[in-house]
Parts: structure tokens; C-alpha cells; sequence
């Protein structure tokens, strides 16, 4: 197998991956990011052949990783979300010269918390004695849950000089588990025309102050996903004192970078949903209700999309490489045998 054939399997596994459909209905985000990917590529792959004497090897890698998440979305007035999100995986990692090729799998969990503007609204309603009367309904330190539990597969291209290195690819990104929810105070008081004064905390007509409330917790299903990762670092191994990693400073390598990685499409499944904040009328009152975001009308036809930055640490092991085996005969060696690309006998 010829240098060149190698190359084109190597940025062809790019666009093998991605799904026909992605092209068409996010061709803009994935042309601009499949050029830069084999920009970088091909400069990696460049500087991987210039030396005379090729250097390849082999690794086994876990990493954990952990930082910063926002959820980016196209709601109107609404701040995007602010979290966590934390990850660890395997993967196989070729070293060819100074070009670097990994592939592996990584379980994620992102928390995305959405700050929820308050809400004020005025009811016209009938008391126990038919005078009509305002009761308004005051809806503050709300807090807004989104669950994401993702397996993702990294394919990542890149390159390492000396004790830096940077790779770029894309994850795809299969959700697992989904889960949200919503909680805030409400404070309800009463105002009447014909009294000065307005009426609070009177729980039989269901005035209360700061009152907790919250919804169920709903299931929440997350869309198919693409990201686009790139990570800058360099290596750390000589920090640490245990003997293994002082004996063999190259079987086992350690990394530190830093990650990010956006989501090129959509994560949100339109439903339909309820207000944020509503309310019906039972046979012992009004009931207020809360509705989470993800699930609400605001969230209807909204584009989301993840952006995850954080810090990556990651531990390589080299695997054994193939080389020539000799077994002593004292025969051969009575007889002066010699064996192609080596010696057995003393002279």
C-alpha cells in the first residue's frame, strides 16, 4: 500500500461518517468546518513525512474531561443556558512521525441550567361573597434543569511536536438519556376596588408569599448531533514521580489541553408545548403550574445547539511493536551461522 492511498483513507474517514442528509440540511456549518479539518489535515500529514527515518507507534488512551457548557438557542428575549458538562472515554491513537490519528468512544454528561425571566399577571376573579377582585400572581427565582446523557465518537486528526500537540475532528454525538425540569416562588395577593389596603397572606383565599413550586420531572429527548472538537495541549508525563513513568517516559504518555467543542445541529425536538407559566381553575381554586423550557411554547421551532469548553487529561499507553525475534541455537552458533539482521555468534 502506497504513501498516497494511505493519505486518501485517512481524510476520507472525514466525510464517510457524516450522514447524507447533514450535507443538505446543514451544508453551510459542515462544508466550512470539513475545509478546515483538511486544511489541518493536510498540513499534518505534510510535516508526518518529511523525516528519513519514519516513526510510528501505537496507543491505548483513557482521558477525562470537564468544564464549562452553555446552551445556544434562537428563543427571543431568553439568555442562553449556563452549565457543566464532564466526560470520560478510550481511544486508539496512531503517532506516525509527528502526525496523530485517534478514534475511540467517550460517555458525556452535560447539565444546562436556564435562567428564567420573572413573570407578573393579573387574574380577575370572584370571591366567597361575589365581589370581584384582582389576584395578582408574582413568579420569581425560577430555575430551569436540562439532563443530556450522550455516548460520542470522536475522530480526530491532528499533529505533536516535541512536548505539544493539537487535534480537530468531529464527535457524533448519540443521546442516551434526557430529563428536565422547573421550579420557582410564587407570591399571590389580593387587590379590591372598594378597600385601601391589599390582602396578603391569607391561604383559605390563596394569598401566600414565596411560595415553592415545581414541575415534574418530564423525559426529554435530545437529537442526533454532530460537534465540532479541536484541543490544544502538550505533555506532562515528566511531572509525575511513580517509577513506571520515570523508567519508560514514551510507553506511557500524559496530556493536558484544552477543549471545545459546538454542536452543529439542532439538539431540540419540537412538541407543541405548554406556556412557561399558566393556571386552571378546580374546584378548590385556582392551580398554578409551571412548565419547563425545553418543553414549552417559547421552545417551539427554536434552534438549540450545544458549545461545551473545558479541560482535557489524558493518559497513552503504548502498545508492544512488532519487531525481530532471535532464538539462541548453540548449534548454529558452533557452525558460525549467521542470520539475516543479526548476529548469534561472538567473535
Amino acid at each position: 500500500m502506497n504513501e498516497n492511498y494511505e493519505k486518501t483513507c485517512i481524510i476520507e474517514i472525514f466525510f464517510v461518517i457524516l450522514p447524507p442528509d447533514c450535507y443538505f440540511r446543514h451544508s453551510r456549518h459542515v462544508k466550512k468546518f470539513g475545509i478546515i479539518v483538511c486544511m489541518l489535515v493536510c498540513g499534518a500529514l505534510a510535516w508526518a513525512h518529511t523525516p528519513l527515518a519514519p516513526e510510528t507507534r501505537h496507543f491505548l488512551s483513557i482521558h477525562g474531561d470537564a468544564g464549562y457548557s452553555a446552551m445556544l438557542h434562537t428563543i427571543a428575549g431568553q439568555k442562553p443556558s449556563t452549565g457543566v458538562n464532564g466526560m470520560i472515554g478510550f481511544d486508539y491513537r496512531l503517532f506516525h512521525n509527528n502526525f496523530i490519528f485517534s478514534i475511540g468512544a467517550e460517555g458525556m454528561y452535560e447539565l444546562n441550567i436556564n435562567k428564567m425571566d420573572d413573570h407578573d399577571e393579573a387574574i380577575k376573579m370572584m370571591d366567597t361573597e361575589g365581589d370581584i377582585f384582582q389576584m395578582h400572581v408574582h413568579v420569581d427565582k425560577s430555575r430551569d434543569l436540562a439532563h443530556m446523557a450522550n455516548v460520542n465518537i470522536p475522530i480526530l486528526f491532528g499533529g505533536e511536536w516535541g512536548r505539544f500537540y493539537f487535534m480537530v475532528g468531529p464527535k457524533v454525538a448519540l443521546n442516551l438519556y434526557g430529563m428536565t425540569s422547573s421550579s420557582a416562588q410564587i407570591t399571590t395577593y389580593g387587590e379590591y376596588d372598594q378597600y385601601y389596603d391589599d390582602f396578603y397572606d391569607m391561604i383559605n383565599h390563596q394569598f401566600v408569599s414565596n411560595q415553592y413550586m415545581s414541575s415534574a420531572s418530564m423525559p426529554l429527548k435530545w437529537n442526533f448531533n454532530i460537534m465540532a472538537h479541536a484541543e490544544v495541549g502538550g505533555r506532562v508525563g515528566h511531572m509525575f514521580k511513580h517509577q513506571q513513568f520515570r523508567i519508560n517516559p514514551d510507553k506511557i504518555r500524559m496530556f493536558l489541553a484544552a477543549y471545545v467543542d459546538f454542536g452543529l445541529l439542532n439538539l431540540h425536538v419540537s412538541s407543541g408545548g405548554a406556556p412557561v407559566f399558566g393556571y386552571r381553575e378546580t374546584e378548590k381554586g385556582v392551580q398554578f403550574y409551571l412548565q419547563p423550557l425545553m418543553q414549552s411554547a417559547l421552545a417551539d421551532n427554536a434552534v438549540f445547539r450545544n458549545l461545551n469548553v473545558g479541560i482535557k487529561y489524558t493518559i497513552a499507553f503504548e502498545l508492544p511493536q512488532k519487531g525481530k525475534s532471535y532464538i539462541y541455537d548453540s548449534n548454529k552458533v558452533g557452525r558460525d551461522y549467521i542470520k539475516r539482521g543479526g548476529n548469534q555468534s561472538i567473535k
